[in-house]
């Protein structure tokens, strides 16, 4: 990324003395102290001073698991994954909700299949809607003003497994390959991100972007290495116009910078302490605030600031394991942090979540 851009998380330097695992030993302290859970019930979220957490809205009756967050003008869509499973087997059906920007309910609708992606196309104004991130995928293009919905079919997939996320650029349009077959030894041939193109017959052809085992340079160590993307989840365009892809399983985030295909350079960010996350996203405004989908908590939080750095990295962290060894630490549970771009530490921000997954920052300015 760019690092004469001014306030970005890669830009600032981390003090020394700041560990990962010390800051969220301190940050996992402050949220146990703070909250009132009992047993069986869903323990209570916190967050750093300076920032305010509340509840902008909950599930609506008859459905679950929310996760994707797309923002239309001033209405928030949310997608409600249902429990069904990610390769669609179960003929499940996911609900996508309007929300208003108070939270109210103002519109539900279903799409067959289990749905981990939803985005708005800035070209187009529509929400695209993907199911069956594991295999079987199918795309549900959703006209906001209307209700209207189109279904678009796949072939074959080039890497085995389905579809995830969606990122638009021009009229370009990304989609990060999930839950790819890998060989004997692990090894994923990818592709790991493909571009895509809606044809006349209600299909979607794709071409190969970014392979499974690409060339890349360590963010921290400034190192060539050869990356395995074994877990491609989340898309979302960077401040500094790169694709930035999280390879969750892997504990890393892939920059992709698209300039042209024969110039095409990739960078990655190890996360400290193995962290895993799934979505990123950045501020970009000094107003506005993070909305958080905690899918095993049927809950849709709301993070307000008195004021944001833009281009800040936040991601969903599904938090960090107890340690086995010295020295000996406890479980964090699931958090929200910022990312900082030169050690890859993930700081928390909301501490004490169930799953984080879907987030989206709405500007007011």
């Amino acid at each position: 990324m760019d690092k004469t851009r001014r306030g970005a998380s890669w830009c600032r330097k981390t003090p020394p003395s700041w560990s990962l695992r010390t800051g969220l030993f301190l940050l996992a302290t402050m949220s146990m102290v703070s909250t009132s859970a009992t047993a069986g019930s869903n323990p209570t979220p916190s967050v750093v001073p300076g920032f305010t957490l509340s509840t902008f809205a909950s599930a609506p009756a008859g459905s679950t698991a929310p996760d994707s967050i797309a923002i239309v003008k001033n209405t928030v869509w949310v997608a409600f994954g249902n429990g069904g499973k990610p390769d669609g087997s179960d003929g499940a059906k996911s609900t996508i909700v309007e929300y208003s920007n108070k939270g109210a309910v103002l519109r539900s609708l279903t799409v067959v299949g289990h749905n981990d992606g939803l985005r708005l196309d800035p070209h187009t104004g529509k929400l695209w809607a993907m199911q069956n991130e594991d295999s079987d995928p199918n795309l549900v293009i959703i006209n906001p003003a209307s209700g209207s919905m189109e279904n678009y079919t796949f072939g074959k997939t080039p890497h085995g497994g389905g579809y995830d996320d969606i990122a638009f650029r021009g009229n370009a349009i990304y989609l990060s390959a999930s839950n790819p077959t890998a060989d004997s030894s692990g090894n994923v041939a990818g592709p790991s991100i493909v571009e895509a193109k809606l044809e006349a017959d209600h299909t979607v052809s794709v071409t190969p972007l970014l392979p499974g085992t690409p060339n890349a340079v360590d963010m921290v160590t400034g190192k060539a290495i050869t990356l395995n993307l074994t877990d491609p989840d989340s898309l979302i365009f960077a401040p500094s116009g790169d694709l930035l892809l999280d390879d969750q399983g892997d504990a890393q985030l892939v920059l992709v910078h698209l300039s042209s295909p024969d110039k095409q350079k990739t960078r990655v960010l190890t996360l400290a302490g193995s962290v895993q996350v799934d979505d990123t996203i950045f501020a970009t405004s000094h107003h506005g605030y993070l909305l958080v989908a905690d899918r095993d908590a049927n809950t849709i939080y709301r993070l307000d600031a008195p004021g944001w750095v833009r281009d800040i990295a936040y991601s969903a962290s599904t938090g960090v394991a107890a340690s086995t060894k010295a020295p000996i630490t406890p479980a964090i549970p699931a958090y929200v942090g910022e990312v900082n771009f030169h050690t890859g530490a993930v700081t928390p921000v909301i501490s004490n979540l169930v799953s984080p997954h879907g987030m989206a920052f709405v500007a007011t300015q």
